[in-house]
């Protein structure tokens, strides 16, 4: 249940925390800043676990390496690397900036991370204007993923247009659903594509709207099962993402019952990952540099809901 998990949140953040770390400080690739977690998206959402660790539980002690890492200068050079590559991590890497450039701001007060966020933020409007997104697209071309993180960073930035055409792209390819909850789109990947659909589709329609929504889109086949032997490294990943989707789901809806049963899924989740260390701390090539960021995000709604809601 999320209080059980709830009573150990900031055990738990640290040892998540303490994995981040080990591998965010590793010069594993040539880039400036964010070298460290095999990859560049790896390391950007490193950054951004740790830069959430701090807001979430005070602790202060990863606040210089966030520090090193997001230099102006470094930042700088990272900038102009993104803006000669229109490709580069399009557009999963760049969404995960922008929830960075948020949670920097909301932890430390900073707007340093803006002007990078703000040039993300237009070649991802440009990228979906050239192509409608596909909400049955998943991993690092998850259109529902890219959209959540644009969606918040143009409300939070007062980008009001770019708001209002993120919105349109949610009500016209996302609402329309024809229950087209598949979990076969999922297996073997790192991205829950229902869940982020139903939380991104949370974003635009009002409570009793959603929850009716909700209900017809998961009729068939129901709410997730956990994830209990996965079948590749990005399997292992797929608890927590439909775990922080799960969260969103409870949040936005006002059904008692739909509330209950978002929370009992988002524990199960949770915990059938973080209970087995093996599966997001084992081998670091193929879970430890990445996995950890997971479950902080899957983490994070504890700290910022008071009281935890019981299933």
């Amino acid at each position: 249940m999320p209080a059980a998990i709830a009573d150990r949140k900031t055990e738990i953040a640290q040892t998540l925390a303490t994995a981040v770390r080990a591998a965010l400080a590793r010069r594993d690739t040539g880039h400036v800043a964010f070298h460290g977690c095999i990859d560049w998206h790896s390391a950007v959402h490193g950054t951004w676990a740790l830069t959430a660790y701090t807001r979430m539980t005070g602790d202060r002690q990863h606040v210089p390496l966030v520090a090193e890492v997001l230099r102006a200068d470094k930042i700088a050079a990272e900038r102009a690397v993104l803006g000669s590559r229109p490709d580069f991590e399009m557009p999963y890497g760049r969404a995960w900036f922008l929830r960075l450039a948020l949670e920097h701001g909301r932890t430390f007060g900073s707007t340093e991370l803006q002007p990078m966020a703000d040039d993300l933020l237009a070649s991802l409007l440009a990228h979906y204007a050239a192509r409608a997104p596909d909400p049955r697209s998943g991993s690092y071309q998850s259109a529902s993923w890219a959209l959540i993180n644009m969606h918040d960073y143009a409300a939070r930035s007062q980008n009001a247009s770019a708001l209002e055409t993120v919105r349109s792209w949610i009500e016209r390819h996302f609402v329309p659903h024809d229950g087209a909850c598949d979990y076969t789109l999922e297996h073997g990947h790192f991205m829950g594509v229902a869940t982020n659909w139903a939380w991104l589709v949370s974003r635009v329609l009002e409570q009793d709207a959603f929850d009716r929504w909700a209900q017809a889109f998961f009729a068939e086949p129901g709410l997730p099962q956990p994830v209990t032997q996965p079948v590749t490294w990005h399997h292992h990943g797929l608890n927590f993402s439909r775990a922080w989707g799960l969260w969103g789901l409870q949040a936005a809806s006002g059904s008692a019952s739909a509330k209950a049963a978002y929370l009992a899924a988002y524990a199960a989740h949770f915990r059938a990952t973080y209970d087995e260390p093996e599966l997001w701390c084992g081998s670091y090539k193929g879970v430890g540099h990445w996995v950890p960021q997971f479950g902080m995000l899957a983490l994070q709604p504890l700290f910022d809901t008071d009281p935890v809601p019981v299933a």
